[in-house]
């Protein structure tokens, strides 16, 4: 089965991307866990890849399935991401991961 392995970075300093921005990319893109009232309620804020199956294998390195890939890199490329992504064939793992 092939997938696609997407490698992306965002530049801090450049093209004017601050810490907070950065930090505000990273949770649009992967979600986050919010707690309020003292830790008392417990909430998932989703993230664009919820929407995806996927693997991680860093900050900033996915495979995905191929028919996700056009969607996930028009959206880093939207976000001011510098991305490079590749057709690769994956393995057994990999496969459960992607078909669960």
């Amino acid at each position: 089965m092939k997938g696609t392995l997407i490698v992306f970075t965002i530049p801090r300093s450049k093209n004017g991307v601050s810490p907070a921005s950065y930090s505000k990319f990273y949770r649009k893109l992967y979600g986050y866990n919010n707690s309020s009232h003292y830790g008392r309620y417990h909430k998932r804020i989703p993230g664009f890849l919820d929407n995806y199956k996927y693997v991680k294998y860093a900050n900033g390195v996915i495979i995905t399935r191929t028919d996700a890939s056009e969607a996930i890199v028009e959206f880093l490329n939207n976000n001011r991401a510098e991305v490079h992504h590749w057709d690769v064939e994956i393995t057994d793992h990999e496969k459960k991961e992607l078909e669960a």
